[in-house]
């Protein structure tokens, strides 16, 4: 039964130009506590970001974004972002530094609200890090821990591009921190943010959603359990899979093969190349035209990630049809794109060098010819 309801349950989340593989997600039992999601990322397993922030902007450079599991974290200190809607706590008179919008508005078009809805502040995209790329976009629900007491929250605005820490009034007084934008705060590593890519609140503005979704995500987290819906698919690169690997590049994998109809067994996936999972591989591979050998290289990469509907794409187009294009691209030729849904400059040259590499006439338009070729992975 559970199988039944999993393969009825997966599609595909579109959200902030970012996609995420969903299935149906486990029932959590009590939520994680403060002590264990910390715990959880005590080590920064895999730093993701090039180089590192400071905690303030202008101070020295020592924290690092790294990703852990189901998550994206970082832990620093927290200054008070009281920017976006006026009201009684945030205004010029209490924030010399305040701006009447934020970077992601409310679902009516209005900035947030910084002393009502709990929100972090993510640094601009620059080399070091883009948090798009990372699946982590405006109204990623984000877990955040301090003192041992958790508050979930949203990304709802970016700050500067050299610091990282730092989380609406709402947030601070919900963690029992000052949030007086002028003397409050808290300096120091001491405060852990945890992101979950791919998991949003709809609206960006409804807390409660951030918390039930957020909850889930934790438990996933301090269980080691890894779903679908959690799996980043936005990659600059693909790693070739053999039978027996095992690493998160599986996981990818699995997850698309999984919304392609060739399920890999029961469960979350497990990131690695088993014996159910090179089965399946084998049968997609054969259903596409590829050699049935059980191995994930660039041609079944990119048969499995352009996967979908097959929209005419061009310089200007946007939308998830894009983003799939772009990850599909970045499988065939080592693009390198950026993910973004957007089809600018680099995505034209990358399909024109796509195009002329396989004898299509290459103009840069993605027409029905062009996605034949990707989606047999040729």
């Amino acid at each position: 039964m559970r199988r039944i309801l999993a393969k009825l349950a997966v599609g595909l989340l579109v959200a902030g130009g970012a996609t995420a593989i969903a299935t149906a997600p486990a029932q959590a039992a009590d939520p994680p506590t403060g002590d264990q999601l910390s715990g959880a990322v005590q080590n920064c397993t895999e730093q993701i970001s090039n180089g590192k922030y400071g905690e303030r902007s202008g101070q020295s450079r020592t924290v690092p974004v790294c990703a852990t599991g189901n998550a994206v974290h970082w832990r620093s200190g927290m200054t008070i972002d009281c920017d976006g809607q006026r009201t009684t706590n945030c205004n010029k008179s209490t924030d010399p530094y305040f701006q009447p919008q934020t970077s992601f508005p409310q679902s009516d078009g209005k900035p947030l609200i910084a002393d009502k809805l709990p929100f972090v502040v993510v640094p601009q995209a620059t080399s070091t890090w883009n948090h798009d790329q990372s699946n982590v976009p405006g109204g990623t629900v984000v877990a955040v821990v301090y003192k041992g007491k958790v508050v979930y929250a949203v990304v709802g605005d970016r700050g500067p591009k050299d610091a990282i820490g730092e989380g609406s009034y709402a947030l601070a007084k919900a963690l029992g921190i000052n949030p007086n934008p002028r003397t409050g705060g808290v300096s120091g590593k001491v405060v852990d943010y945890i992101a979950f890519p791919g998991v949003k609140a709809s609206p960006i503005e409804n807390h409660a959603d951030a918390v039930s979704k957020g909850q889930q995500a934790a438990a996933d987290l301090v269980s080691g359990r890894k779903s679908c819906i959690s799996v980043q698919l936005n990659r600059s690169s693909y790693s070739k899979l053999a039978p027996g690997s095992t690493n998160a590049q599986a996981s990818i994998a699995q997850c698309l093969l999984r919304a392609a109809g060739h399920d890999f067994g029961e469960g979350d996936p497990n990131g690695t190349m088993d014996d159910a999972t090179v089965a399946a591989v084998k049968k997609f591979q054969a259903k596409v035209g590829l050699p049935a050998n059980g191995t994930v290289d660039s041609h079944t990469w990119t048969a499995l990630l352009s996967r979908g509907s097959t929209p005419t794409l061009q310089n200007g187009s946007s939308g998830s049809a894009v983003s799939r294009l772009q990850r599909s691209l970045n499988a065939a030729t080592s693009a390198k794109l950026a993910v973004d849904s957007h089809f600018g400059p680099k995505s034209t040259s990358a399909v024109k060098s796509y195009q002329s590499s396989r004898g299509l006439g290459s103009d840069g338009i993605v027409g029905s010819k062009t996605w034949a070729a990707l989606q047999s992975g040729k």
